[in-house]
C-alpha cells in the first residue's frame, strides 16, 4: 500500500492532526457573531499554516528514519467524527442540547453541518477496513455503524444520500466480480434513495424544487460569466418574487422562505462564475478521476471516496459553508495528485513554499478581519442590552472595515431604525439590498420609509416582501398600516379580506394577533354600515 509521506515523527503529528481536525469539529465561541462557523474557519486556516511551516521544513532540511503515514491520518479524523457522532446521537435523546434552532446540530448551527462533516470522514473510516491489525479492524467497523448512526439521527437527507454512496461505492470496488457494473449499481441506487428521501420530507424537498427553479431563472440573465461571487445572495429573492408575480396561484406559495442558498453547490456555481466555471469544475474533475485511474488503491481510494462524498452532498445543500469541507476537499486533492504522479523533490518544494506563503498571507488578513468581527459581536451585543445610542458611533466605525458584509449592514441599519435615524438607515439598507436580497431587508426599509413618511416607497418594499414570501402576514399587515395612516379605508377594507383569506403556514402569536385584528376591523365596519342604514 502507498502511504502519503508525512512530517515528524508518528505521535507528535498524529496528536496534531487530532488537534486540528478536532477543533474544526468542534470550537465553539460566543465572541463571534457567527459563534458556530468563524471560529472554526479561523483555527482550521491557522492550523493549516502550521502544517505547511512543517512541510517547508521537511522538504528542504529533515531527513528522517521515521515518517507517518496515511492511516494515522485517517484514525485521526475517525476519532474526531466518532465524537461527533455521539455528541449528535446525546442531542437526539435528549441529554444535550444543540446550539442551534434545530434538536441534532452537533456543534455546529445547522443538521446540514454535522452531517457533512460525518458523511465526509466516512470514507477514512473505511480505509481503515483492511489494516492488517485485526483491533483497528474492529474499531473502524464500529466507528462506521456510530457515524452511520450520527447522519441517520441528524435526518439530514443530503448527509444520508451521501454515506449511503460512499459505503455502496466502496463495496461494489472491492468486489471484484462485479467491479465492472459499479457504474450501474450506484447510479440506480441513487435514483431509489432520492426518491425515497423526497417522500420522507416532501414538502421540503418540494421547497427545493421551487428554489433550483429559481435559480436557473437567476443564471439565465448570465449564463456564461455568472453575477460574481454574492451573486446568489444578491438576486435569488428578486427571482423568487418575481417567479411569483408571474403565477401567484403557484403550489408553492405555501413553501417559499427567505432563502440565502441555493441547496445545490452546482446552481450556486453556475449562478456565480456561469458555464465558464462549469465547464472548470468538469475538467477539474477528469483530471481527478484520470489521477485515480493512475493509482486507484489505498489512500487514493479514500480520496476519492471522499470527494464522492462531497459531490453528493453538493447536489442538495451547501456543505461549503463549512471549512471542514474545503479542508478534506483540499486535503484530498492533493493525495490524489501525489499518489498519481509523485513529482519531484525539487517541485515538491515549491509547491510547499508556494501554499505557505499563500496560508500565511491569508492569515494575516484573517486575524484582522477576526478583530473586527469579536469587535462587532461586543458592539452588537451591547447594542441589544439596551445601549443602541452608544453604541452608534461605534457601528460607524466598524461600517468602513465591514460595508461589504451584507449581515453587518442589515445589524447597523436595524440598530439606526431603532435609534431614529430613519434617513440614514434607509441608506445602509438599500447599500445592503444591493449586496443581499432579502425579506426582512425590504420589511426595514418599508419601515424606514414609514417613518419618513415616504408612504409610496414604503408600499413598494412590502409588496416586494410580500411577493419574496407570499405565505408570510407581515408585509400584509404593514401596507393594511399605511392605508390606515392615509384615511383609505377601501383599501384597508380590500387588505383585511386578503389576509382573513390567507391561510397560516406557521402557527404563531403574531400571525393570530393580526387575523384577530382584520376580524375586529371588519366587525366595526359592518357595525358602522348597519348604524348608517338605520
Amino acid at each position: 500500500m502507498k502511504h502519503i509521506q508525512f512530517l515528524m515523527k508518528d505521535k507528535w503529528l498524529f496528536l496534531f492532526f487530532l488537534i486540528w481536525f478536532g477543533g474544526m469539529f468542534w470550537i465553539v465561541s460566543e465572541r463571534f457573531v457567527d459563534a458556530e462557523t468563524d471560529p472554526k474557519a479561523y483555527f482550521a486556516l491557522f492550523g493549516a499554516v502550521i502544517f505547511c511551516m512543517f512541510w517547508v521544513l521537511k522538504t528542504f532540511r529533515w531527513n528522517m528514519s521515521s515518517k507517518f503515514c496515511f492511516t494515522d491520518f485517517a484514525a485521526a479524523i475517525m476519532l474526531c467524527a466518532v465524537s461527533q457522532a455521539f455528541y449528535a446521537i446525546l442531542q437526539k435523546t435528549g441529554v444535550c442540547t444543540s446550539f442551534g434552532t434545530f434538536p441534532v446540530c452537533g456543534s455546529f448551527d445547522n443538521p446540514a453541518g454535522v452531517a457533512s462533516a460525518l458523511a465526509f470522514s466516512l470514507p477514512f473510516c473505511l480505509g481503515l477496513v483492511g489494516h492488517r491489525y485485526s483491533c483497528v479492524r474492529k474499531v473502524a467497523w464500529a466507528s462506521i455503524a456510530i457515524i452511520a448512526m450520527g447522519v441517520i439521527v441528524s435526518e439530514s437527507r443530503s448527509g444520508i444520500l451521501a454515506t449511503y454512496m460512499v459505503i455502496f461505492v466502496f463495496f461494489v470496488i472491492r468486489r471484484k466480480c462485479i467491479r465492472k457494473l459499479w457504474m450501474i449499481f450506484p447510479v440506480v441506487g441513487l435514483v431509489a434513495a432520492v426518491v425515497f428521501l423526497y417522500h420522507y420530507k416532501q414538502d421540503s424537498a418540494d421547497g427545493r424544487l421551487l428554489i433550483w427553479r429559481c435559480t436557473w431563472s437567476v443564471i439565465r440573465e448570465s449564463p456564461w460569466i455568472g453575477h460574481g461571487i454574492g451573486g446568489f445572495q444578491a438576486r435569488y429573492m428578486d427571482a423568487q418574487a418575481d417567479y411569483f408575480k408571474a403565477h401567484p396561484e403557484s403550489p408553492y406559495v405555501m413553501l417559499a422562505d427567505n432563502t440565502q442558498a441555493p441547496f445545490n453547490e452546482y446552481l450556486g456555481l453556475l449562478t456565480e462564475f456561469g458555464f465558464v466555471g462549469g465547464i472548470v469544475l468538469l475538467v477539474g474533475a477528469a483530471l481527478l478521476l484520470q489521477a485515480w485511474r493512475k493509482h486507484p488503491y489505498g489512500s487514493s481510494l479514500v480520496a476519492m471516496l471522499c470527494l464522492l462524498s462531497i459531490a453528493v452532498f453538493s447536489l442538495f445543500s451547501y456543505p461549503f459553508r463549512y471549512v471542514h469541507t474545503w479542508m478534506l476537499c483540499g486535503i484530498s486533492v492533493t493525495v490524489l495528485f501525489f499518489n498519481a504522479y509523485s513529482p519531484l523533490q525539487s517541485v515538491r518544494r515549491i509547491i510547499s513554499l508556494s501554499a505557505t506563503l499563500c496560508f500565511v498571507g491569508v492569515s494575516c488578513f484573517s486575524i484582522h478581519r477576526m478583530q473586527i468581527e469579536m469587535c462587532w459581536r461586543k458592539v452588537a451585543t451591547c447594542s441589544l442590552g439596551g445601549m443602541t445610542d452608544e453604541m452608534l458611533p461605534a457601528y460607524h466605525k466598524l461600517y468602513g472595515e465591514l460595508g461589504k458584509n451584507p449581515y453587518f449592514l442589515y445589524n447597523y441599519a436595524a440598530e439606526l431604525n431603532v435609534s431614529g435615524h430613519y434617513g440614514e438607515s434607509l441608506r445602509i439598507g438599500q447599500e445592503c439590498d444591493a449586496l443581499m436580497a432579502d425579506y426582512f431587508v425590504q420589511l426595514l426599509m418599508a419601515d424606514n420609509c414609514k417613518q419618513l413618511k415616504r408612504y409610496e416607497q414604503a408600499k413598494r418594499y412590502l409588496g416586494q416582501a410580500s411577493y419574496m414570501c407570499p405565505n408570510r402576514f407581515v408585509p400584509l399587515y404593514e401596507l393594511y398600516k399605511i392605508y390606515e395612516l392615509q384615511n383609505d379605508t377601501v383599501a384597508m377594507c380590500r387588505m383585511a379580506e386578503v389576509i382573513l383569506r390567507k391561510p397560516i403556514k406557521v402557527e404563531s402569536s403574531e400571525v393570530h394577533r393580526i387575523v384577530a385584528e382584520m376580524k375586529r376591523y371588519k366587525q366595526g365596519m359592518k357595525s358602522a354600515l348597519l348604524n348608517g342604514y338605520k
